[in-house]
Parts: structure tokens; C-alpha cells; sequence
């Protein structure tokens, strides 16, 4: 017991212990402790210690004890890279100060330092070889954070914050009598280095503010990539300056559908919808972006999903227009010319320009669903098609994929495109996006290109997450929380050398349907919490039971965050079989209450045991509690019964 229990008496001797030897001591005792993590009994993982973490880090020990921030506790990090390390200590400093009312003070060291008491201390360790990996040391006395580089520090701090009390991320002063963390040793690192999340604006425009909380909850879960779509038939968004169409005629739409696109007759709302961020609002955004370790990837769709652009300037489509800023959602036949010229000089153009506003190594394309019938009948894509000896349409558009490449290529970027960039032949040194399965993402990695896994089946968050009759109106489909947390990125079809060319995955948001940014958030969360642990932690760490476990105190967090979420995790079902109901919860920790005389249960209501018997009509209505507090929504069904109720019976043949 003395190495789970008193190791850390031997790294902590205050005035004594240099920076060098602190950590190699901390390295070589705590990778004996990984390797025992197994069968060592005073060690646990995260959930079982009482470490609610999410993403699940790859390794967690919780022991007795707690270290308590104070008014005058102290951040120490390096003064090499200082502006660097700044930034996660700035963040923590951001992060504590409105619940606790704390001003925190840092102070910088140079080569060496002592460790004191009541201090958080950052430490550099190049010796370390994850980029984004951190260890995390919660002594009593003290608390160490060792990264490599300050992005796993700001992981870190991603961690510590979800050890302390939910209220301490909440952005009210809060009357507590101490600010305690647990005891515990954490050493983590992401399993993927693309770690995605995806937001259409073009559907419905959202704030700057409502962009900056996104990329504020993508990083908490250790996201670091944000995929603004930023183009679309419905609204172009962002300022060109070399083309102000785009912002006068392409960033406005006459008017938006009411209801679902499959309704009919269709309905439209009468009013005008506008909005584009200007390039520096774009500014403000890549900044705050960075200081939360988050690169921006921005989308900028072609040859298809034009015909906002095509509004603004008709020329650069088939028929010269005339064109309008789409209503209703769908795929529209009206595309970027590919046989003229001015096509190309116009998206080189904008892509000058979106290049020097994103320092990130990707731009996004676009490539999909890109309607071949204009170019089938255009006699000037026809005419490329023939000087270029290019097979068909696909092939057409594999050439203009090719060329955006180049376009890119000179601004030292690489191309990103959903997987029907495929069709037709890759360009030379494109990443897919496989977005309609697994079949686009297997067969770029086997042509040994970076692949990005998206597949709709388990990623695409605009789809229904629970019953539609009790949901906001979605495009449709039906994915769970669970579902999403059940996704493996890399496919059993790829042997060991073709799986390296998956680099990541990403959840995406589609907002045909989402009108607002209390609904968007709603969508997102919880559901993005799974995607983030997908993403980061090791597939073998993975566990359902584990992961909602940990959600419940999640949801406290996100709740004093005040971040729309749902609950459906908790929603019950039923059944009725042999005149009894049986009333199903997805958590066996929650308190099922019910009624049947139509009032809405509470905790004090009849507790579910079992199936109950029913004598006559009744409507039942449930809802999950824990302790006092209801989770999810509640079930509500009319039972008619009837003379054959319960009754066996026959089918005549």
C-alpha cells in the first residue's frame, strides 16, 4: 500500500525538490503505476474513484484527501513560451473567478522552481511525447499539471474543472464554504488528433456570441476542431470584400419555410432572413478559437450548394440565372459553371481571401451533393470536358476539385472534401470527409488519403434524439445518446497500415431545422459529450454504463452553465400485456413515479415496482426522478380497456 498511498510524500518535499527531478521521479512512479493500473487493488478508473470525467481519460486514481482553492492560491507556469502557457492559466483564472468571486494571482519561473504549498504549478516536460497528453497530480497540499506543450496543459484545466463542484462553473458568485478538488493522479492523451464539431450557419445564421459559446463547450470536451459551414444555397456568410454582392444579395434570403420540407401545400413565414459575419468579426472569432486551442476549419461549398452565390453574381452559373436566394431546403439543380473560366477566378478570389482570414492548415470545399444535369446540357462544361479528355460529369468534377486544390495549394493549405470528392478520382492530396457511411472513408484510406469519419448513421445531430411527438421539428431519423457513444471510427475493412489514414472524426449539426441557439445547444448536448469521449479516449476505455453514469453529474454542470440540453437519456417507454403496464427506464438508478388520473407525477406520486394491473381506461403518466428532482420528460399514454383486454386470441387463416 505504501506506492498508492504515500508516493506522493516522496515527490513533495518543499525548498528541496528541483523542477528536473520532480519530474523524473513523477515520470518513473506513475509509469510503474499505469502498468499496475490492472490488477493494483487501491487503484480504480475514473468513475469508480469518483472522477467524473468526460472525455474518460485514459488513465485516472482516486485516493482520500482533497486539495481546497483558496483566494490566495497561486499559478505558477513557465516564463519560456510564457504567452503560450498563458493562455490556460488565463482560462482557468476565467473559469473560477465568477462562482468563486477569487482573483487569482500567477507568477512565472524560469529554469527551476520550488513547489509550495496552496500553488497550481504548469510544468513543461518535453520529455512527454502526446502534443495534446497532460498529467494531472491533485495533491493536498498542491496541484501539478505536466504537458509537453500548453494545449495539454489547457486539457488539463479541461479535467480539474469538471473534479471541482458543478457550481464552480457556473457564472454566479456561489456561497460555498470550500472549493475542493478529490485527491487523484490522471494521465491522459487523445486517441484521435482530429476532434471535431460542425456548425451550418447558412441554414439558419447564428451570433458571434452564440459562436464563440459553441466553440467554448467543443473545447470544455476537448474538441479541437470547428467545421463552420459558412456557404450554402440559403445564405452566403461571410464578407468578401472583392465581391460585396455576396453580403447585399447572397446573405439575404426573401423568405423561410414553415415546417417540414416534406409538408405540403409548403408555407413560408414573409420575412426577410439576413445576416453574414464581416471579416473582423471573423477575427475576433479565430482568436478566440485559438486561445482555446480550437482550429477553425471553414467550409466554402463548391461546385454544388451555390446558388446563394449564383443570386449575387448569375453569370457563374449554366444559365445565367436569373437566380434566387433558396427559401426551402434540398438540392438544387443550379451550380458553379465548370466550363467558364470566371468560375475559378471568382472562387480563387474568395479564397484568397478566406485563406488570410484562417490561419489553420484546412479549408473545406465542400463537393457534395452536386447535381450533374445543368452540366450535361452546358455547352461550355461540355466544351471542358472535351479539351480536358475528362470521361463524364464526375470526372468534371473531380477537375474542379483538382483545381480548388491548386487554388489552396499556393496559400499552403490543404483541401477537405465530403466523400463524393471521390467520384470521379481524388485529387492529388485531398482529405475525405465520409459522410454518407463508412464506404467513402474505407476507400480514401485505402488510397492512403487522411480521412475524417462523419457517417449520418451515428454522427449527424440534427436527426430526432428521441420520440418526435414529444421533440422540436428535426430533418428526421432517430439517433440516440447511446448511439452516438456506440460509434467506432475506424472500420474492421482496414488492415493496420490503411486505419493510420483515419485522423479523426466530427459530429455535424445541420440547422435547416434549428431556428434558434437555445435549440441548436439542445441538439448538440448531451450528444456531442459522446462524441467528444469517440473521439479522445481509447476504444477499450469505452463503457456505456460508465459513460451515462458520469452524465449525471455532467448534466448538473451543463444545467449551471445554463446550456439547453436533453434529458432524453431518462425518457421512459411501456407496454401493455395481460392488462398490465410495464414501464420500461434506460437508468436503473433513477425513481420511476406515476399516475393514472391524468395529473402530472412528482416524487411523492405512486412509486413503480412493477407491472401494474389496469381495471378500467386510464391515462398513465411517468416520469424518472432522482431524489426530488424529475429527469426527462414525462411519458404520457391513454390505456383503453375493454372486455378483450388481456384475452388471448387467434388469427383465422
Amino acid at each position: 500500500m505504501f506506492l498508492c498511498d504515500n508516493w506522493l510524500f516522496y515527490l513533495y518535499r518543499p525548498n528541496v525538490v528541483s523542477t528536473m527531478t520532480y519530474l523524473r521521479n513523477f515520470s518513473l512512479i506513475l509509469g510503474v503505476l499505469l502498468l499496475l493500473i490492472a490488477p493494483a487493488s487501491c487503484q480504480s478508473d475514473g468513475s469508480s474513484a469518483g472522477l467524473s470525467i468526460i472525455p474518460q481519460p485514459r488513465a485516472a486514481i482516486g485516493r482520500t484527501g482533497k486539495f481546497l482553492l483558496k483566494p490566495d492560491t497561486k499559478l505558477i507556469y513557465p516564463k519560456k513560451d510564457a504567452e503560450e502557457w498563458a493562455l490556460a492559466v488565463k482560462y482557468f483564472q476565467s473559469i473560477a473567478a465568477p462562482s468563486t468571486g477569487f482573483q487569482l494571482k500567477t507568477e512565472t519561473y524560469d529554469k527551476q522552481f520550488t513547489p509550495q504549498p496552496n500553488t497550481i504549478c504548469f510544468v513543461a516536460d518535453d520529455k512527454m511525447t502526446e502534443t495534446e497528453g497532460y498529467v494531472l497530480e491533485v495533491q493536498a497540499a498542491l496541484i501539478m499539471i505536466k504537458a509537453r506543450t500548453a494545449a495539454g496543459a489547457f486539457y488539463a484545466v479541461q479535467s480539474l474543472r469538471q473534479l471541482f463542484p458543478a457550481p464552480f462553473n457556473g457564472t454566479e458568485k456561489e456561497a460555498y464554504l470550500d472549493w475542493a478538488v478529490p485527491c487523484c493522479s490522471i494521465a491522459d492523451a487523445p486517441r484521435f488528433e482530429y476532434r471535431g464539431l460542425h456548425l451550418d450557419v447558412g441554414r439558419h445564421f447564428f451570433s458571434v456570441n452564440d459562436v464563440k459559446r459553441y466553440i467554448d463547450l467543443l473545447a470544455m470536451h476537448k474538441l479541437n476542431t470547428f467545421h463552420w459551414h459558412l456557404t450554402e444555397d440559403q445564405g452566403w456568410r461571410i464578407e468578401i470584400k472583392k465581391y460585396p454582392k455576396l453580403q447585399t444579395v447572397a446573405a439575404c434570403r426573401k423568405e423561410t419555410m414553415i415546417g417540414h420540407d416534406s409538408d405540403e401545400p409548403r408555407k413560408f413565414d414573409g420575412k426577410e432572413d439576413c445576416g453574414y459575419y464581416t471579416q473582423e468579426e471573423i477575427k475576433s472569432v479565430v482568436a478566440y478559437a485559438k486561445e482555446r486551442f480550437v482550429t477553425i476549419v471553414p467550409e466554402i461549398e463548391m461546385p454544388g450548394h451555390a446558388q446563394a452565390a449564383l443570386a449575387a453574381y448569375p453569370e457563374l452559373g449554366c444559365t445565367g440565372g436569373p437566380y434566387a436566394v433558396a427559401g426551402t431546403w434540398g438540392v438544387f439543380d443550379d451550380v458553379y459553371c465548370a466550363g467558364n473560366e470566371k468560375t475559378f477566378e471568382f472562387l480563387s478570389d474568395v479564397l484568397d481571401e478566406v485563406c488570410a482570414l484562417f490561419p489553420g492548415q484546412y479549408v473545406h470545399v465542400g463537393g457534395d451533393e452536386c447535381p450533374k444535369e445543368r452540366w450535361k446540357v452546358c455547352p461550355k462544361c461540355q466544351k471542358r470536358m472535351k479539351d480536358e479528355k475528362l470521361a463524364d460529369e464526375h470526372a468534371l468534377q473531380s477537375y474542379f476539385i483538382a483545381r480548388a486544390e491548386k487554388m489552396l495549394e499556393k496559400h499552403g493549405k490543404k483541401l477537405i472534401g465530403w466523400d463524393e470528392i471521390l467520384e470521379g478520382g481524388l485529387a492529388p492530396n485531398a482529405t475525405v470527409m465520409s459522410w454518407r457511411g463508412i464506404e467513402g472513408g474505407i476507400a480514401a484510406a485505402k488510397q492512403h488519403h487522411n480521412v475524417i469519419m462523419t457517417p449520418t448513421s451515428h454522427v449527424y445531430l440534427d436527426y430526432y434524439q428521441s420520440d418526435p411527438a414529444t421533440e422540436p421539428l428535426a430533418i428526421g431519423g432517430y439517433l440516440t445518446l447511446e448511439k452516438v457513444y456506440s460509434y467506432e471510427p475506424v472500420p474492421t475493412e482496414l488492415s493496420a497500415s490503411e486505419a493510420k489514414y483515419i485522423i479523426g472524426t466530427q459530429a455535424n449539426v445541420w440547422t435547416e431545422y434549428i431556428p434558434n441557439a437555445d435549440q441548436l445547444f439542445y441538439m448538440t448536448y448531451p450528444r456531442a459529450c459522446a462524441l467528444a469521449e469517440v473521439a479522445w479516449s481509447d476504444k477499450g476505455r469505452r463503457n456505456w454504463a460508465d459513460f451515462s453514469n458520469r452524465m449525471r453529474a455532467h448534466f448538473s454542470l451543463l444545467d449551471v452553465m445554463k446550456v439547453p440540453n436533453s434529458k432524453a437519456m431518462y425518457d421512459l417507454s411501456s407496454s401493455f400485456a395481460g392488462s398490465k403496464v410495464n414501464i420500461t427506464s434506460p437508468d436503473k438508478m433513477m425513481q420511476v413515479h406515476y399516475t393514472i388520473d391524468g395529473t402530472e407525477p412528482t416524487a411523492a406520486s405512486l412509486s413503480y415496482r412493477g407491472p401494474f394491473k389496469l381495471e378500467k381506461s386510464v391515462v398513465v403518466k411517468a416520469a424518472s426522478f432522482m431524489g426530488n428532482k424529475k429527469t426527462g420528460k414525462i411519458l404520457t399514454v391513454e390505456y383503453l380497456v375493454h372486455k378483450a383486454s388481456g384475452k388471448s386470441y387467434t388469427m383465422p387463416r
